[in-house]
Protein backbone atom coordinates (compact mmCIF):
# COMPACT_ATOMS: atom_id res chain seq x y z
CA UNK A 1 0.00 0.00 0.00
CA UNK A 2 0.85 3.71 -0.81
CA UNK A 3 2.11 6.14 1.08
CA UNK A 4 -0.80 8.42 0.02
CA UNK A 5 -3.60 5.81 0.35
CA UNK A 6 -2.73 5.86 3.63
CA UNK A 7 -2.87 9.54 3.73
CA UNK A 8 -6.64 9.29 2.36
CA UNK A 9 -7.27 6.91 5.06
CA UNK A 10 -6.68 8.84 7.60
CA UNK A 11 -8.07 11.63 5.99
CA UNK A 12 -10.84 10.29 5.95
CA UNK A 13 -10.86 9.40 9.41
CA UNK A 14 -10.52 5.91 9.14
CA UNK A 15 -7.87 3.54 10.76
CA UNK A 16 -5.80 0.73 8.71
CA UNK A 17 -3.64 -2.35 9.57
CA UNK A 18 -1.41 -3.02 6.43
CA UNK A 19 1.14 -5.74 6.08
CA UNK A 20 4.41 -4.57 5.00
CA UNK A 21 6.02 -6.55 2.56
CA UNK A 22 9.85 -7.44 1.70
CA UNK A 23 9.67 -4.88 -1.32
CA UNK A 24 9.11 -2.09 0.66
CA UNK A 25 12.55 -2.89 1.74
CA UNK A 26 13.59 -0.03 3.94
CA UNK A 27 10.26 0.25 5.90
CA UNK A 28 10.57 -3.79 5.97
CA UNK A 29 14.13 -3.91 7.70
CA UNK A 30 13.04 -0.92 10.14
CA UNK A 31 10.57 -2.67 11.62
CA UNK A 32 12.17 -6.11 11.33
CA UNK A 33 15.25 -4.32 13.59
CA UNK A 34 12.50 -2.43 15.91
CA UNK A 35 10.79 -5.46 16.46
CA UNK A 36 13.52 -8.12 16.92
CA UNK A 37 14.29 -6.34 20.30
CA UNK A 38 11.33 -7.87 22.13
CA UNK A 39 12.00 -5.90 25.36
CA UNK A 40 11.01 -3.11 23.07
CA UNK A 41 7.13 -4.95 22.53
CA UNK A 42 4.64 -3.38 24.44
CA UNK A 43 2.66 -6.44 24.49
CA UNK A 44 3.37 -10.20 23.24
CA UNK A 45 0.50 -12.87 22.56
CA UNK A 46 0.69 -16.56 22.04
CA UNK A 47 -2.01 -18.76 20.64
CA UNK A 48 -1.61 -22.27 20.34
CA UNK A 49 -4.17 -24.29 18.22
CA UNK A 50 -4.40 -27.94 17.05
CA UNK A 51 -6.82 -28.90 14.59
CA UNK A 52 -6.93 -32.20 12.27
CA UNK A 53 -3.50 -33.32 12.96
CA UNK A 54 -2.20 -29.87 12.44
CA UNK A 55 -0.70 -27.87 15.18
CA UNK A 56 -0.11 -23.89 14.86
CA UNK A 57 1.67 -21.79 17.06
CA UNK A 58 1.00 -17.60 16.44
CA UNK A 59 3.17 -15.23 18.38
CA UNK A 60 2.37 -11.81 17.64
CA UNK A 61 4.03 -8.42 19.19
CA UNK A 62 3.30 -4.83 19.64
CA UNK A 63 5.78 -2.46 20.19
CA UNK A 64 5.64 1.17 20.09
CA UNK A 65 6.34 3.17 16.40
CA UNK A 66 9.62 5.22 16.00
CA UNK A 67 9.59 8.88 14.82
CA UNK A 68 11.53 7.90 11.65
CA UNK A 69 8.28 5.72 11.02
CA UNK A 70 5.61 8.14 12.06
CA UNK A 71 7.44 11.03 10.09
CA UNK A 72 7.14 8.98 6.64
CA UNK A 73 3.79 7.20 7.15
CA UNK A 74 0.44 9.00 8.35
CA UNK A 75 -1.04 8.14 11.58
CA UNK A 76 1.07 4.83 11.98
CA UNK A 77 1.11 4.29 15.96
CA UNK A 78 2.11 0.58 16.51
CA UNK A 79 4.06 -2.06 14.76
CA UNK A 80 3.17 -5.17 14.45
CA UNK A 81 5.25 -8.82 14.29
CA UNK A 82 3.64 -11.93 13.67
CA UNK A 83 5.52 -15.25 14.24
CA UNK A 84 3.65 -18.27 12.47
CA UNK A 85 4.82 -21.93 13.52
CA UNK A 86 3.41 -24.58 11.94
CA UNK A 87 3.86 -27.95 12.24
CA UNK A 88 1.89 -30.71 10.10
CA UNK A 89 2.53 -33.84 8.69
CA UNK A 90 5.48 -34.35 10.06
CA UNK A 91 6.99 -31.09 8.36
CA UNK A 92 7.28 -27.54 10.54
CA UNK A 93 7.09 -23.99 8.26
CA UNK A 94 7.91 -21.08 9.89
CA UNK A 95 7.34 -17.22 8.56
CA UNK A 96 7.59 -14.08 10.46
CA UNK A 97 5.23 -11.08 8.91
CA UNK A 98 5.11 -7.42 9.94
CA UNK A 99 2.45 -4.67 10.01
CA UNK A 100 2.27 -0.93 10.92
CA UNK A 101 -1.41 0.25 12.34
CA UNK A 102 -3.10 3.60 12.85
CA UNK A 103 -4.89 1.60 15.85
CA UNK A 104 -3.96 1.07 19.59
CA UNK A 105 -4.65 -2.18 20.83
CA UNK A 106 -2.66 -5.47 22.31
CA UNK A 107 -0.98 -8.65 20.79
CA UNK A 108 -3.94 -10.60 21.63
CA UNK A 109 -6.41 -8.11 19.71
CA UNK A 110 -4.15 -8.09 16.60
CA UNK A 111 -3.66 -11.45 16.47
CA UNK A 112 -7.44 -11.92 16.52
CA UNK A 113 -7.92 -9.00 13.89
CA UNK A 114 -4.99 -10.30 11.12
CA UNK A 115 -6.59 -14.18 11.64
CA UNK A 116 -9.68 -12.82 10.57
CA UNK A 117 -8.42 -11.18 7.53
CA UNK A 118 -6.85 -14.57 6.46
CA UNK A 119 -10.24 -15.93 6.69
CA UNK A 120 -11.68 -13.43 4.50
CA UNK A 121 -8.21 -13.67 1.98
CA UNK A 122 -8.59 -17.57 1.93
CA UNK A 123 -12.58 -17.54 1.19
CA UNK A 124 -12.97 -14.82 -1.52
CA UNK A 125 -9.43 -13.83 -3.36
CA UNK A 126 -8.20 -17.81 -3.05
CA UNK A 127 -11.24 -18.50 -4.43
CA UNK A 128 -11.22 -16.22 -7.31
CA UNK A 129 -7.59 -17.39 -8.27
CA UNK A 130 -8.10 -21.03 -8.28
CA UNK A 131 -11.63 -21.40 -8.87
CA UNK A 132 -11.61 -18.84 -11.29
CA UNK A 133 -8.11 -17.94 -12.95
CA UNK A 134 -8.46 -14.59 -11.64
CA UNK A 135 -4.59 -13.80 -11.18
CA UNK A 136 -3.87 -15.31 -14.74
CA UNK A 137 -6.71 -13.08 -16.84
CA UNK A 138 -5.25 -11.37 -19.79
CA UNK A 139 -8.33 -8.87 -19.43
CA UNK A 140 -6.44 -5.45 -18.50
CA UNK A 141 -7.73 -2.61 -20.19
CA UNK A 142 -9.91 -0.22 -19.36
CA UNK A 143 -12.55 -0.92 -16.68
CA UNK A 144 -12.65 -4.74 -17.99
CA UNK A 145 -10.72 -6.30 -15.11
CA UNK A 146 -13.31 -4.40 -12.21
CA UNK A 147 -16.56 -5.82 -14.15
CA UNK A 148 -14.77 -9.77 -14.65
CA UNK A 149 -14.08 -9.15 -11.29
CA UNK A 150 -17.88 -8.06 -10.27
CA UNK A 151 -19.06 -10.49 -11.84
CA UNK A 152 -16.57 -13.51 -10.56
CA UNK A 153 -18.10 -12.03 -7.37
CA UNK A 154 -21.42 -12.68 -8.26
CA UNK A 155 -21.09 -15.97 -9.36
CA UNK A 156 -19.59 -17.23 -6.01
CA UNK A 157 -22.30 -15.28 -4.23
CA UNK A 158 -24.99 -17.21 -6.73
CA UNK A 159 -23.22 -21.14 -5.74
CA UNK A 160 -22.90 -20.18 -2.17
CA UNK A 161 -26.44 -18.98 -1.49
CA UNK A 162 -27.21 -22.47 -2.99
CA UNK A 163 -25.12 -24.32 -0.67
CA UNK A 164 -22.81 -25.70 -3.29
CA UNK A 165 -19.23 -26.29 -0.81
CA UNK A 166 -17.28 -26.88 -3.65
CA UNK A 167 -17.02 -24.29 -6.38
CA UNK A 168 -15.03 -25.30 -8.90
CA UNK A 169 -17.67 -28.18 -9.01
CA UNK A 170 -20.41 -26.15 -8.98
CA UNK A 171 -18.87 -24.52 -12.40
CA UNK A 172 -18.74 -27.70 -14.11
CA UNK A 173 -21.97 -28.41 -12.86
CA UNK A 174 -23.78 -25.77 -14.56
CA UNK A 175 -21.73 -24.54 -17.17
CA UNK A 176 -23.17 -25.48 -19.99
CA UNK A 177 -26.63 -26.16 -18.83
CA UNK A 178 -29.08 -22.98 -18.76
CA UNK A 179 -31.97 -24.02 -17.42
CA UNK A 180 -29.95 -25.32 -14.17
CA UNK A 181 -28.30 -21.13 -14.26
CA UNK A 182 -31.95 -20.28 -14.54
CA UNK A 183 -32.89 -22.01 -11.51
CA UNK A 184 -30.54 -20.95 -9.40
CA UNK A 185 -30.68 -17.23 -10.08
CA UNK A 186 -34.48 -17.77 -9.10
Amino acid sequence: MSKKTVEVIIGTENNYIIGVKKNQKNLYKKIEAITSEEAMACSKFVELLKNRGRTERRTVWVCPVTDEISNTWAGVRQLIKVHRWVKEKGRIREEYAFFISSLIGNAQTFCYGIKSHWGIENSLHWVKDVSFNEDSSRIRTSNAPENTSVFRNIVINVFRINDYPNLAQAQRLVCNDINKLKQLLN
